[in-house]
């Protein structure tokens, strides 16, 4: 079994552990009280050095919170002015089929894509303790046990008449990526 010395330290060369010191601070013939006190300084100094490389982390952390803050910052404001006008002219660019449909949804440039998705109309619950006392009477098999509105169960009458339900258009996504 070898040893690897890093920076005056040891390391076993087959699993990389600390294996000690190089420089040997313990010559084995201090006294029990000069023992205990030599290691007990070293522990200091071992627990000093961890604070103080616990302290240098958490400040270079707070340090790229702050800057991702800024950056997010610039970003949201970015999107705010730019964002309809991306989104616009990527949908123009969009190749499409003799009928006038898109052929792909993405558009994509050298530093990132822009994608349309369609999201399907979906039924969203406002108001479920209206909805459920509602379809207790009017469609039961559309309610879970811990009464709860099941939407997929919802028949259409319950959506034209149930109330505190509102039906959400289909409509497009938009993803912008870069990284």
């Amino acid at each position: 079994m070898g040893f690897d010395v890093i920076d005056g330290e040891l390391y076993d060369e087959e699993t990389g552990e600390y294996a000690g010191p190089a420089s040997g601070w313990i010559k084995g013939d201090e006294s029990p009280e000069d023992l205990a006190l030599l290691v007990m300084r070293k522990r200091m100094d071992i627990e000093a050095a961890i604070d103080a490389e616990t302290a240098k982390m958490h400040t270079i952390l707070a340090n790229c919170t702050a800057i991702i803050a800024k950056q997010s910052a610039r970003l949201a404001w970015l999107e705010r002015q730019y964002n309809a006008q991306l989104q616009d002219y990527a949908m123009s660019q969009l190749p499409r089929k003799a009928d006038g449909t898109l052929k792909v949804k993405t558009w994509t440039c050298p530093f990132g894509t822009v994608s349309f998705r369609t999201i399907a109309e979906r039924v969203k619950v406002v108001d479920e303790e209206e909805t459920v006392a509602w379809l207790m009477h009017h469609n039961p098999e559309a309610i879970k046990t811990k009464h709860t509105v099941l939407v997929s169960k919802l028949s259409d009458f319950a959506l034209d008449h149930a109330p505190g339900l509102d039906l959400i258009p289909a409509s497009e996504s938009v993803t912008i990526k870069t990284v």
